[in-house]
């Protein structure tokens, strides 16, 4: 069940991220546009662009994370079980930190900087780092699909 509903969540959060990518070359493109030809500065278009780009990593290292496609540098090679599996619940709590350090933290930082403003768009800061809870947020979701699939036995995953 949980991952029908992640693989949802995914989807959407696929499209928004493919939105927000497009509006983030459209904004830059027009900055430079505007710039460069027309000799006009567009105030509002690199906050837009940090706006877009601090939505656009963290949403995208939440799908990463549901998609097991960070980087990783393999020190130890895989394939004997009485490695791989320290090795994972190492990973898990690894990953529950940054989880916890991301949700928690980012709800503070953003409640820090909802009073602030961007002038150029009219909005409050808070929306730039509201993108650091949400991410973790939806990493939590996506950690507990994970691991779920480690502890049940194969053909057991809901």
């Amino acid at each position: 069940m949980l991952r029908q509903i992640n693989d949802f969540i995914t989807r959407v959060v696929e499209t928004l991220l493919w939105i927000g990518f497009l509006l983030l070359i459209i904004t830059v493109a027009l900055q430079v546009l505007a710039r460069f030809v027309l000799h006009i500065p567009l105030i509002w278009a690199p906050d837009l662009a940090q706006l877009l780009f601090a939505w656009l990593i963290f949403l995208g290292a939440a799908v990463a994370l549901r998609k097991n496609t960070h980087y990783t540098v393999d020190i130890i090679p895989y394939g004997k079980r009485s490695i791989d599996v320290p090795l994972e619940i190492i990973g898990f709590i690894v990953t529950a930190a940054v989880i916890y350090l991301m949700f928690f933290h980012g709800i503070t930082l953003t409640e820090l900087r909802k009073s602030g403003v961007i002038q150029s768009l009219g909005i409050s800061r808070m929306w730039v780092y509201a993108s650091i809870p949400v991410s973790g947020a939806l990493m939590a979701l996506y950690a507990i699909e994970a691991l779920l699939r480690f502890i049940k036995p194969k053909g057991e995953i809901a």
